[in-house]
């Protein structure tokens, strides 16, 4: 008979009962990793963007919606700022440092209604005759002077002019490289803001009034609320507002105008670049004269028929 030892079981009370610790500080710190790498990335991208590019990623990181179709924000192809590494920071007015030729930093301008200088220290503005613009000839130097300063701002590509009856056409437009406003936007794109800041001292010295008129292509917007004729409006009621506040006087703007896609530069191809633009309109006397005959004959018709609606 085989003998079976008795098996005792001590059970003990342990002194210290407090709860084990677990992974919540794993969490924590892994939180605080992911914070910290955010913050070198940010740090990083600081210090090798300039300015432009900085403000163009942030244009795009505000503007991009899953919901409204936006371009990724994070795709180079939709910027032409992308941060290269390399890039050489654009000599543009204000808060974007102005580099000469030879890589020497030129004076930065506090003020936006200053003038630029080119690569050789040369006031562009200095040119322009303080007074009215009249005549094809002055017409024509004030459209040289702009032109030299659309080749300082990198803007050949998205400046045009022409010398009509009315006075001097700028055409300001988008193209595949660089958009003006977001799609279905009036909010205008850094490169866009600059350049016409540094258009709007011209208008300091230039008497002339001015008539702004926005362009867009034919692309429908799927809400009935909100068409090409508010988006046209929007966007060149923001350039007025970005013309006076780079130093514009107010009483240089004639008129605002909402053109929708009434007017295409483009018509073969109706969603191209080419027809979305902004047109400023340096008018002659004689275009300014008969804004103010219409207008007035309009006002003095409408008095005279008010007139004679009213009970005696």
């Amino acid at each position: 008979m085989r003998n079976h030892e008795q098996i005792i079981v001590k059970r003990q009370n342990r002194r210290n009962s407090a709860p084990k610790s677990g992974g919540a500080w794993k969490v924590a710190f892994a939180d605080f990793t992911l914070a910290m790498m955010a913050l070198f990335m940010v740090l990083w991208i600081l210090a090798v963007s300039n300015q432009e590019e900085r403000e163009q990623v942030a244009s795009h990181l505000r503007d991009y919606s899953i919901l409204d179709n936006a371009a990724n924000p994070f795709d180079i192809r939709n910027s032409p700022f992308p941060v290269d590494l390399g890039g050489q920071p654009s000599p543009l007015e204000e808060l974007v440092p102005v580099y000469t030729q030879d890589g020497q930093l030129m004076p930065k301008h506090r003020d936006p209604s200053q003038s630029i200088l080119n690569e050789k220290g040369v006031d562009h503005y200095s040119n322009l005759v303080v007074g009215r613009v009249e005549g094809m000839q002055q017409m024509a130097e004030l459209a040289g002077v702009i032109d030299s300063l659309a080749d300082q701002l990198q803007a050949r590509n998205n400046l045009e002019l022409q010398l009509v009856p009315q006075g001097l056409r700028i055409l300001i437009r988008d193209n595949e490289d660089r958009e003006m406003y977001g799609r279905g936007s009036a909010r205008i794109s850094p490169f866009f803001r600059h350049l016409l800041m540094g258009l709007a001292p011209v208008f300091q010295r230039v008497e002339n009034r001015v008539m702004i008129s926005g362009h867009t292509d034919n692309t429908p917007f799927a809400n009935d609320n909100y068409s090409n004729w508010e988006l046209s409006s929007d966007r060149a009621m923001m350039a007025r507002r970005v013309l006076l506040a780079g130093g514009m006087p107010p009483q240089r703007i004639a008129q605002v105008v909402a053109m929708s896609d009434t007017m295409l530069e483009d018509e073969g191809n109706p969603t191209g670049s080419r027809n979305r633009r902004i047109e400023l309109l340096i008018m002659s006397s004689q275009a300014e004269q008969s804004l103010e005959q219409l207008f007035s004959s309009q006002l003095k018709a409408a008095a005279a028929q008010a007139k004679e609606g009213m009970p005696r």
